[in-house]
């Protein structure tokens, strides 16, 4: 049922987005690919750290690379069979929760596979124990809805509070990550073309909790979006994005995250098909001067990686340059989003990270925020 379900997801999702280019959503083939999930650190029981183990129970996930299908499916004896597929490109995602402490973990791993044609594909997925942050980023809107007047204002973030303990965002950062891929997987931090700050004195403070199992909203604009274009409505935002350095409107009554980069003058705005979004505790940042591809002088935000809390980087298609190093996110969400389709990205499974958002995140036919219709 769950597999017939995500198909159905995957249809609608491509004749939404489409606008009349419709990639094929369906498997027309005779491709197979088997996987075998194996686990080498030696944590399954009566396993040894170094020597291949099968992982029973897993879940795997398979997405197309090169045209619109995904499926999942159990390996309850540690292997996954997918069949009926078309030649193409396809990633494949394993991952499994383990009870190791008070800490959510979980095996995980991921391939990529190429079916040449109506034959077997046989490869291993080897995984890893993965601990997923208390915190995380848990849906982006950033596409915009209404192509007739060009309206993306009402982009958000939503974070999310996955433990059962209540925590803080006082002086937590969110950011937009510098778009650029230089020696990304070659330095120890990771850089913003512009951030913006919660109040409140980072990892010590307790002003401002967010309780376990809470969503909460950071809004471009907590306005009423849908009186002005086909957009969404964030009124009830918890908290907004604003920048005092610009002409930025601020909402009554709604708390604000400051601008903390003095170059720029305009709101948080994300690009509409690729970009990335940091989260950070924000007890250490620096400023780079460099010169851009105009030869002009300008400033970036560096954050060391020890401080990232959480990372996301979203893409049209898996053929997009890296931004932002795997140490943080090794894949892209909003896979298949156009700009104003009024798609949204948001985790497939509350609360699950595996630090690649290809598996993490899937796509929305509307916007949810502070609110998803997903499993607790």
């Amino acid at each position: 049922m769950r597999r017939a379900l995500l198909i159905i997801f995957a249809i609608v999702l491509a004749v939404q987005g489409c606008g009349g280019n419709d990639k094929p959503t369906m498997p027309d083939g005779e491709g197979i690919i088997s996987v075998v999930i194996v686990d080498t650190t030696g944590t399954i029981p009566g396993s040894t750290p170094g020597v291949p183990a099968i992982v029973e129970g897993a879940k795997v996930s398979l997405q197309a690379r090169t045209h619109e299908y995904v499926d999942v499916t159990d390996a309850d004896v540690g292997v996954a069979d997918f069949t009926w597929l078309a030649a193409g490109e396809y990633s494949l995602f394993a991952r499994k929760e383990l009870s190791l402490g008070a800490q959510k973990k979980v095996f995980t791993g991921f391939i990529d596979v190429y079916v040449p044609g109506p034959e077997t594909v046989v490869d291993t997925i080897f995984v890893g124990i993965v601990t997923v942050n208390a915190l995380m980023i848990n849906e982006i809107y950033y596409c915009g809805g209404d192509y007739s007047k060009f309206y993306f204002f009402d982009q958000f973030v939503e974070l999310y509070n996955s433990s059962q303990d209540t925590l803080y965002l006082d002086g937590t950062i969110l950011t937009r990550n510098y778009p650029s891929n230089e020696n990304i997987e070659e330095i120890d931090y990771v850089r913003a073309i512009s951030a913006f700050q919660f109040p409140g004195t980072p990892v010590t403070g307790t002003q401002y909790p967010i309780y376990p199992g809470q969503i909460v909203v950071v809004a471009a604009d907590a306005v009423d979006h849908s009186a002005y274009a086909n957009a969404v409505d964030l009124s009830g935002a918890d908290w907004e994005f604003f920048n005092p350095l610009g002409s930025d409107y601020d909402v009554p009554g709604v708390p604000n995250l400051i601008s903390i980069h003095p170059d720029k003058t305009l709101d948080y705005m994300i690009t509409l098909s690729h970009d990335a979004v940091v989260f950070a505790t924000g007890e250490e940042f620096w400023y780079e001067s460099y010169v851009n591809s105009a030869g002009y002088d300008r400033t970036r935000i560096a954050l060391p990686l020890y401080t990232v809390i959480d990372g996301v980087e979203y893409a049209t298609s898996l053929g997009a340059t890296k931004e932002l190093t795997a140490r943080v996110d090794a894949g892209f969400a909003g896979l298949g989003c156009t700009k104003y389709s009024m798609q949204s990205t948001e985790r497939r499974e509350i609360g699950m990270d595996v630090n690649n958002s290809t598996f993490d995140f899937r796509l929305l036919p509307v916007p949810t925020p502070g609110w998803t219709d997903l499993e607790q």
